[in-house]
């Protein structure tokens, strides 16, 4: 009876993680991308993909380790073209994809793959940053990936994303003494004195055709 007790617990150990079901340890939170947690602009945010289950419906497709342990983040656009970097506390390499829908294969897009760890507060290093037009209130969703096969340990890591800021008009304001805010003259003085040089000539050479 020892060998089937021993084939029957391989069997629910097998169907466990065929099913993304943790056996041990606690899941994160954010193990599903239902569950995903939403992140704010410019504040960073700590994670950890360790026990999260491996996602089948989002593997092969949106990046580099895609059938990995996963969680799940959040980003609502405004609009505005947006930056996601991921630096990792414990020294692990960790990947992510973009999805624009939940459950599904509907990937935007992603970084290049993590050849080695880029580990936080290391000269502000940042991990593959990946930019894209955040649509307005279209929500995207980051599948952050660790590179632990089966078991262990996964990536501790922080996230963020950031969005450029509101820049005051580009165009150069033009003083009241004809120049730029550079000193150089302004093209209104050039068309000003071009045009009274020319009307200039012009009378001085009829005056010279009548004198002769």
């Amino acid at each position: 009876m020892l060998w089937f007790w021993l084939i029957y617990v391989a069997f629910i150990l097998l169907f466990a993680a065929g099913s993304g079901t943790t056996v041990f340890g606690q899941k994160p939170s954010n193990d599903r991308c239902i569950d995903s947690v939403l992140l704010v602009e410019g504040e960073m945010t700590n994670g950890d993909n360790s026990n999260a289950n491996f996602d089948y419906n989002n593997q092969g497709v949106c990046g580099s380790r895609s059938d990995r342990r996963a969680v799940w983040y959040e980003i609502n656009g405004i609009g505005k073209e947006v930056t996601v970097n991921i630096c990792t506390n414990n020294d692990k390499i960790t990947d992510y994809g973009i999805f624009r829908a939940c459950n599904t294969q509907n990937c935007l897009g992603a970084p290049a793959q993590q050849l080695e760890a880029a580990n936080c507060g290391v000269n502000d290093q940042e991990s593959n940053p990946y930019s894209f037009l955040a649509i307005d209130e279209e929500s995207y969703y980051v599948h952050v990936r660790s590179d632990v096969v089966f078991e262990g340990e996964g990536s501790n890591f922080t996230i963020w994303y950031t969005e450029p800021k509101n820049d005051a008009s580009t165009e150069i304001p033009v003083t009241d003494n004809g120049s730029d805010n550079n000193g150089s003259p302004s093209s209104s003085l050039i068309y000003t004195v071009g045009y009274t040089s020319i009307v200039s000539i012009v009378i001085i050479f009829f005056g010279l055709s009548f004198t002769l």
